[in-house]
């Protein structure tokens, strides 16, 4: 009576929690279901009376099982977060099919009826029925199923039993497993057979037999399924074995086989040749099986050597060995099959490289690859996109490739997924859901998505080290193939081949003879490595694998024949390749030490070369070339930036490559917005050589790790400048997220795929803010793209583009989108380099390393070493080059600075170990010490010899005034008769300029008088001479005009009037005007008109005229002011009245009688207007003659008047002087009397400074004579010291100051940072602001006032927080939070204006935005400093001052966070505490008293503030007063009243401090 079931399988883990039971959206809050919700409805809501199924297939964890709590019990009512409840219906069933119940709870496990399925009751016998019943050929005969029966029965359970009991696996698998995946093989072999049906024959898919064409007989069939089912066991049970089991199990396979196990007898009905079992020689590892030749053959027999074609890039050889023909066949079989498959093998094996070739190899009208790569970080719904984007829609619900096609989906790194808290791995559990029912769910909807035609292939690496265990419940449904390292003959075998190759191409035969020997040291090198450099927790990266070897055979193949001169070199190109390989990663000197030993040795006994003289010119003279030595040994291509084709050579002239660097760091810095200010010394010459090798080689990557500020991005940066590559960095502001790396992510990959950029992406870990950066970073390490990068759109975008550069390039590839896109991956790979650099400190390294392999895989270390000495000691020459201190003291300060360093980083050890506080010793605080020690030391030197300067000048001034009181005594005696004397004469002076001025006026009368008629009779001259130019000008505009028309006239214009025979009527009236003008007298003609009178006519002379050479120059040169009033009358009356004699009306016949006709127009005006301008001329000749008379007459008298003037001159000159004599004796006889006043004024004011002075003058003497010493301590206490406690600082300052002395540098006895740095006015305005007053929190004051870096303090009980607050709250003070939302915009508003910040209660890590800021990078534009914070450049204000504290303990603060701001302990001490608490108990008993001791402390501050002002006011006046003292009448008040007021406050602050001392 049972109905049917209807059942709905979900996969829990497949799918997210939200997914599952639903969520609600985040920016709408619209709820959406999931999957379960929605299935658990339809199945609650069913009218029908089937049994309803709900199978929950996947791990069970305590998360979603707990909410299904309330369906498991007796409400049987599934509550969502939307608040539905959904009642579970009476034919309604939950299945719960999980691997285990680890995680299970135990209400859960209560709730549920308990099935548990043991896998050994189940056994292997029904698998194996249930094959031989569905899954042998059509065409067996019962006794060959028989036989198979008997076969699989006979060999399975003892091969089973071995491996399991004497087998490594590269993974565990059961029986059930194993016997599934024999099975499955078997079957893909066997399908080279089919079953005509015409005739019910066997025959062979691809081969010729002997008799009928691809017929087979029985007894041959027979022999080929015995043959093929060993061939299966091996592949299926045997590969999953080690190297090292695969003996054991070669001859327990072959005894088997032979029958001669007596435990497992071969069945009686069993026949099994010799000829079809496997072939003794060699392992049945070495064979498969040959449908051509019936049989047994090696693989070796079936490979064809493989030609290396040329101009293939090194990265892209892939040589053929027996392991990669194996795989390509088991691979081809189970894709051809459609049987999912699992490949798993150590790193470096050829996995992915062989599986991608094979893939690609495939037919493309028939397959289509899609290919992942898994991460620690990858998810499932990024699976399940990534998978679907590659596939098409055949109809609702059913995906799958084109039409026609299988798609072969390839998932490298299948167990890099991180596990869950509760150990499942979503992405494997989607694939599993697939593979098991052969569904997803689609996230939108949650409607089913079936696919079809997709075939599962997959490669990992063994699980361990970041490498998970896999659910054997996915591995089950694929067969295994394990992949082992290659073996020493393989591996020297291929890149024998390749280096063969290469040497071939341009090199001597000595050098492809070299080969061997050059492969042999590297595998042995290779080996080295392996067996004596183990990872550790602190050498995470010490892990080798087949790719290091392949990098050190790339790095060889660098060198090109026209580099290739001597064997000795090729030598040390293999030492310096293989330390790039292998050395730059050790961390240890040990480790370093050891691979030196055995590179020396491999030298020697491999090469046979004597290792000192291969070497010789790197070490020193008589002695022994070391490891250090060998840092010297360089190859690159940049020693000639200039050459077209840089040549990979050896580089042995270092000072050569120093200036090469240098000049290189020169122009980066000439050309970037943040330059550098290195120093290139051996150390960062080694690095940037390093980096510069990685960049030379397509394809490849660097990691640098190194503690912050050791010079990783700097080295990069130039090595790519070097290279002349773009470098590309991400900008991290608040607000970066996931869709901004993406951005980022494309620009990128465009610039180097269709841009064709060669570029360096160069990320540090502070810029990582999701560790989903690193999974995209690690897929294009590993790919080369990321997949779903690109939008429809922006995918079409990048084929078109490939498609015109493939044009352009002339690339053989198909212009199919598959084939674009793998180009445009090519060019990616070949043109960026990604370079990281990363810091040891912490587990992000070693966590990283783990769950991104490719970081190691794809990637070159190089890992960056405390500095040597000599780097120590070589910036410190370069920075202290130019101070100003004696060479032999300089270059005991230099040693002094690699004291401080190197014993700070043993302080902060003994440091961490008393007390587990962490402190980090880095590069930057090194250049932080040499700079502070710079800055500080100039200026202390200025300040110094200033305020000497100041008190010697004073002394002076008063030693001065003393010495003058007595000489001006004496002088003020002598000027007395002089005064009298000059008195007399000047007297004399004036009485006799008094009788002389008389007469001169009598004498200035007569001449004003004569003055009076003499300007009368201009004036009236002027008037007359006025009226003619008036009307002269209204006749000259016309004669100027008739002579610009004359000269506008030309010869020819002249010449063609000449010609006419009979001109035209106007022309000869113009001419005869001319004629009568120049007086030129007609000629007497007969009458034209037959009247037979005798007429005048002018054109006859007219036409003489015209032909005189001169005639222009003639009329221009007329005699206008006395032409004849005749020929004027005759020109008035017929000619210049008539309306016809116009210009304008002339020029319509000729210009040249216009211009002819303006000049005679011309002369009539100007003969008018001179008519009457005439006799005015003569009235003005005799007005002019008369006024020359008077004129004479009034200049001797003016001489004679100009003669008595000079002379009263004289005398009131002679006056003058006088005066200005008698004048100056009064005034030195009045300043004499002044000064001695003053002097009586300095010398009783100031004569008690003068013992004071002198001792500050010889104290600053001597003070700065200490000042070197004392400020490299303070020096070495700002940039090192900030971080500790007062006992460890006390006790390091000892120890530098006893190194100073023992060097002879300069150095007070005691040091006090307050005495050398302080000013005792400021530190007691920080008291009053509340900093501790005992010396550590002074000293941290002082650390704040004098640090290049902005302080970060170590504050937990807010000492240092109330302080910055009190300080700097007069200045607009801004405090923030990095919690604030908006604290970027104060931080910005702030930069500008200038204001103070305080960045309080700040964690162990800092906003990446904040770098900037920290850093201090400003650049100049348009002579404006800008700092760019974030996307946005702001103006940057020099008064800006930046705070921040922490109220943690113990903050652990990493090298990336330490090297950019300085760390300073505020945490209270004892005297500190004792203070406040003092102060507390006051202000409770007697409240009163404590206000009065406040009012005074504030009273004494201000008075020892106004007292130094005053101080400092007194030496100013003194030393910037010029010339003698006692004449500064300003300068001597100011000094008077200045040391009144000095004396009346320092009553007062006399007063206050009894009153203070009385009140404490």
């Amino acid at each position: 009576d049972e109905e049917k079931v209807i059942f709905k399988v979900i996969n829990p883990k497949a799918v997210t929690l939200g997914q599952l039971y639903g969520s609600f959206d985040p920016v709408s809050h619209e709820w959406t279901d999931g999957v379960l919700a929605v299935s658990f409805r339809k199945q609650a809501s069913s009218q029908l009376n089937d049994r309803q199924w709900l199978i929950f297939d996947g791990p069970v964890d305590a998360i979603w099982i707990e909410n299904m709590n309330t369906v498991l019990d007796d409400n049987r009512k599934l509550c969502l977060m939307s608040g539905e409840i959904i009642q579970m219906h009476h034919n309604q069933n939950l299945i719960f099919e999980p691997a285990d119940l680890e995680a299970a709870s135990p209400a859960t496990v209560s709730r549920c009826g308990m099935i548990y399925m043991e896998p050994s009751q189940l056994g292997i016998k029904p698998l194996i029925a249930s094959w031989l019943q569905h899954k042998v050929p059509n065409g067996c005969s019962e006794a060959q199923r028989t036989m198979l029966e008997n076969l699989i029965n006979w060999l399975v359970p003892p091969v089973l039993d071995y491996v399991q009991r004497n087998g490594r696996f590269f993974l565990t698998m059961s029986d059930s497993h194993i016997t599934s995946a024999i099975l499955k093989l078997y079957e893909c072999f066997i399908t080279e057979f089919w079953v005509d049906e015409s005739d019910s024959k066997i025959r062979l898919r691809s081969s010729e037999d002997d008799d009928t064409p691809n017929e087979m007989h029985s007894d041959k069939f027979s022999q080929r399924l015995l043959m093929l089912f060993q061939f299966a066991m091996v592949w299926a049970a045997g590969s999953i074995l080690k190297n090292e089991s695969r003996p054991g199990f070669d001859d327990f396979f072959r005894t088997l086989c032979s029958g001669t196990k007596v435990e497992f007898p071969r069945p009686q009905e069993l026949k099994m040749p010799k000829n079809v079992q496997i072939p003794q020689k060699g392992t049945v590892f070495d064979h498969v099986f040959s449908p051509e030749n019936n049989g047994f053959v090696t693989w070796e027999s079936t490979m064809t050597r493989y030609v290396i074609p040329d101009n293939i890039q090194v990265n892209q050889i892939i040589i053929p060995t027996v392991d990669t023909t194996r795989q390509g066949y088991l691979l081809l079989k189970v894709v051809e099959n459609n049987c999912p498959a699992l490949l798993v093998g150590p790193t470096g094996t050829g996995k992915s490289a062989i599986t991608n070739n094979m893939i690609l190899g495939l037919p493309s009208d028939r397959y289509m690859p899609n290919f992942i790569s898994f991460s620690a970080q990858t998810s499932a719904n990024q699976t399940q996109d990534i998978i679907l984007s590659k596939l098409d829609k055949r109809r609702k619900g059913l995906l799958g490739p084109p039409v026609g096609k299988k798609c072969i989906l390839f998932v490298d790194d299948l167990n890099m997924p991180q596990k869950e808290e509760y150990g499942a791995q979503p992405p494997i559990e989607l694939l599993r859901q697939w593979l098991d029912n052969g569904n997803w769910y689609d996230r939108k909807d949650t409607s089913r998505i079936e696919m079809i035609d997709q075939t599962l292939l997959t490669a990992m690496g063994p699980p361990g080290g970041g490498r998970n265990d896999i659910t054997a419940r996915f591995t089950r449904h694929m067969v295994v193939i394990g992949i082992d390292s290659f073996t020493e003959n393989a591996m020297k075998g291929i890149f024998t081949q390749i280096m063969e190759w290469h040497f071939s191409q341009g090199f001597e035969p000595s050098y492809k003879n070299m080969t061997k020997v050059f492969v042999d040291a590297t595998y042995d090198a290779y080996l080295f490595a392996m067996e004596h450099f183990l990872p550790t927790p602190t050498k995470s990266h010490y892990v080798f694998n087949l790719r290091d070897f392949s990098r050190v055979i790339q790095g060889m193949l660098l060198l090109k024949s026209a580099s290739a001169d001597s064997g000795a070199k090729m030598y040390r190109l293999w030492v310096h390749e293989v330390y790039r390989v292998f050395y730059d990663r050790l961390v240890d000197p040990t480790d370093r030490q050891e691979f030196f030993s055995f590179i020396k040795s491999t030298v020697t006994d491999k090469f046979k070369q004597n290792f000192g003289k291969t070497f010789s010119h790197l070490g020193q003279i008589g002695k022994e070339v070391s490891d250090n030595d060998l840092r010297s040994c360089f190859f690159g291509d940049y020693i000639n930036p200039n050459d077209v084709n840089k040549l990979y050579d050896e580089i042995t002239d270092f000072d050569a490559l120093k200036d090469v660097m240098d000049n290189q760091l020169e122009d980066h810095d000439a050309m970037s917005k943040a330059p550098m200010k290195l120093v290139m010394f051996r150390y960062a010459i080694e690095h940037v050589s390093r980096i510069a090798r990685i960049l030379k080689q397509p394809n490849s990557h660097a990691v640098l790790v190194g503690v912050g500020g050791s010079g990783r991005q700097s080295c990069a940066r130039l090595a790519t400048h070097m290279a002349d590559y773009e470098l590309f960095q991400i900008e991290i502001t608040k607000q970066y997220a996931m869709p901004d790396w993406r951005d980022d992510i494309r620009r990128l990959l465009k610039m180097a795929g269709y841009e064709g950029k060669p570029t360096v992406f160069l990320m540090n870990d502070n810029q990582i803010k999701s560790e989903s950066f690193v999974e995209d970073i690690n897929m294009i390490l590993n790919s080369g793209d990321i997949p779903n990068l690109y939008e429809p759109d922006e995918r079409g975008e990048i084929l078109e583009r490939m498609q015109q550069l493939a044009t352009e390039n002339k690339a053989k590839i198909e212009f199919t989108p598959f084939a674009l896109y793998n180009y445009f991956i090519d060019q990616v790979k070949n043109n960026l380099h990604i370079v990281l650099a990363f810091s040891p400190i912490g587990d992000a390294f070693r966590t990283r390393l783990r769950k991104f392999p490719s970081l190691i895989n794809c990637c070159t270390i190089d890992w960056f070493q405390p500095w040597p000495e000599d780097a120590l000691e070589m910036v410190a020459n370069k920075f202290l080059e130019d101070i100003n201190i004696d060479y032999d003291v300089k270059t005991s300060i230099v040693k002094m600075c690699k004291n401080f360093h190197t014993s700070v980083i043993e302080l902060s050890d003994r440091f961490f170990d008393i007390l587990q506080r962490k402190n980090y010793v880095t590069p930057t605080s090194y250049l932080e010490l040499i700079k502070t020690f710079k800055r500080l030391l100039g200026q202390k030197q200025k300040t110094l010899l200033d305020m000497k300067n100041r008190y010697v000048v004073g002394l002076d001034k008063l030693e001065n005034a003393s010495k003058e009181v007595a000489v001006m005594q004496v002088e003020l005696e002598a000027l007395k008769p002089q005064l009298e004397v000059t008195s007399q004469e000047t007297s004399d002076l004036m009485v006799r300029i008094e009788a002389e001025t008389v007469e001169v006026e009598a004498k200035k009368e007569v001449v004003e008088a004569d003055e009076k008629v003499a300007n009368a009779a201009a004036a009236e001259s002027k008037a007359i001479k006025d009226e003619c130019e008036a009307d002269l000008a209204e006749a000259l505009p016309a004669l100027k005009a008739a002579i610009k028309a004359l000269n506008t006239l030309k010869p020819s214009d002249i010449s063609v009037m000449k010609a006419m025979q009979n001109p035209p009527h106007l022309i000869r009236f113009v001419m005869e005007a001319v004629c009568v003008m120049k007086q030129i007298k007609p000629e007497r003609k007969p009458d034209p008109s037959g009247t037979g009178k005798m007429v005048e006519d002018y054109w006859g002379p007219s036409k003489k005229v015209l032909g005189d050479m001169n005639f222009l120059e003639s009329l221009k040169s007329y005699d206008k002011d006395n032409i004849s009033p005749k020929v004027m009358k005759v020109i008035r009356d017929k000619y210049t009245s008539q309306a016809d004699f116009n210009p304008k009306v002339i020029a319509s016949v000729s210009s040249a009688a216009e211009g002819l006709c303006s000049w005679v127009s011309a002369m009539d005006i100007y003969d008018r207007v001179a008519k009457v301008v005439a006799p005015k001329k003569e009235k003005l000749k005799e007005a002019e003659g008369l006024l020359k008379i008077q004129m004479d007459a009034l200049a001797e008298k003016q001489a004679e008047l100009k003669a008595v003037l000079d002379r009263l001159q004289l005398l009131n000159d002679d006056l003058d002087l006088k005066k200005t004599k008698l004048a100056e004796l009064e005034d030195a006889k009045e300043m004499c009397e002044k000064k001695l006043v003053r002097a009586e004024k300095l010398l009783g004011g100031l004569g008690g400074e003068k013992t004071r002075w002198t001792q500050s003058a010889k104290d600053l003497s001597d003070l700065f004579d200490n000042v070197a010493g004392d400020v490299l301590v303070s020096a070495g206490l700002v940039a090192y010291l900030g971080p500790f406690t007062a006992q460890f600082r006390q006790e390091q300052i000892a120890g530098w100051v006893d190194g100073c002395h023992k060097l002879e540098i300069p150095c007070g006895e005691t040091f006090s940072l307050a005495s050398t740095l302080g000013d005792p006015v400021k530190i007691r305005s920080w008291n009053i602001a509340g900093l501790p007053v005992d010396t550590f929190s002074t000293d941290n004051g002082i650390i704040v006032d004098n640090t290049s870096r902005w302080p970060l303090c170590i504050d937990p009980q807010g000492q240092a927080n109330k302080w910055i607050k009190n300080l700097e709250k007069p200045n607009m003070l801004k405090v923030i939070k990095l919690t604030d939302p908006n604290y970027v915009r104060t931080l910005e508003n702030s930069i500008q204006f200038g204001h103070p910040v305080l960045l309080e209660n700040v964690f162990e890590e800092l906003d990446p935005i904040l770098e900037p800021v920290l850093l201090k990078t400003t650049f100049r534009q348009a002579g404006v400093d800008l700092i760019k914070v974030g996307e946005n450049s702001i103006e940057y204000s020099p008064d800006f001052k930046f705070y921040m504290t922490t109220k943690l303990r113990n903050p652990h603060y990493l090298p990336e966070v330490s090297v950019k701001v300085t760390l300073l302990n505020f945490m209270i001490t004892p005297i500190g505490l004792e203070d406040q608490l003092l102060s507390i108990v006051a202000a409770k008993e007697k409240p009163e008293l404590e206000e009065k001791k406040n009012q005074l402390i504030l009273e004494g501050a201000a008075s020892k503030k106004q007292l130094k002002e005053i101080e400092d006011k007194i030496l100013e006046v003194l030393s910037s007063s010029e010339g003698n003292i006692l004449e500064d009448e300003v300068a001597i008040q100011v000094l008077s009243s200045s040391k009144t007021l000095a004396q009346e406050i320092s009553e007062k602050q006399e007063i206050a401090n009894k009153t203070e001392e009385e009140i404490d």
